[in-house]
């Protein structure tokens, strides 16, 4: 299986911002990080009807799997979704580290679960409450709590 590239927008700009830095090391990751996550936010909040189609999609999923069910399983449909997030954030995280000279302290795959954990739940909370300013800090806090693990190479 052939690794997974960055989204095209997220590699763009973790690249057009890499180009202005004169700086390396974990600020120079936290530039890239937040120029990914510029250019996340404004195609997320654009789109709210996907957003809401991906999350009854998973519930149906979900409710199906769950429906009369008392133990703890995956559901295979509902997990290839997260694990596919994953892998592109994965791609993502990847990159930023090799163009800022940091390297991750934790694997990169879990550091991505948690990244995509907290964006699902952001993009939730965004969905039902529409506070841009709340999501942006949130957001912003993501970054410097990614930020933190890792080292300079």
């Amino acid at each position: 299986m052939t690794e997974l590239r960055p989204r095209p927008a997220l590699a763009d700009a973790v690249e057009q911002a890499y180009a202005e830095l004169d700086f390396s090391g974990t600020r120079a990751l936290r530039v890239l990080l937040h120029a990914g996550v510029s250019v996340l936010w404004p195609a997320i909040r654009d789109t709210p009807n996907r957003q809401v189609r991906i999350y009854e999609a998973t519930i149906r999923a979900l409710r199906r799997r769950w429906d009369g069910q008392g133990e703890c399983a995956a559901d295979q449909s509902a997990i290839a979704l997260f694990r596919h997030q994953e892998a592109e954030v994965t791609a993502f995280l990847r990159l930023c580290a090799e163009r800022s000279g940091t390297e991750w302290l934790e694997p990169v795959e879990a550091i991505a679960a948690y990244a995509v954990a907290v964006v699902q739940g952001t993009v939730l909370r965004w969905l039902a409450d529409c506070d841009d300013e709340t999501t942006l800090v949130v957001l912003d806090d993501l970054v410097s709590s990614l930020s933190t693990k890792a080292v300079d190479k």
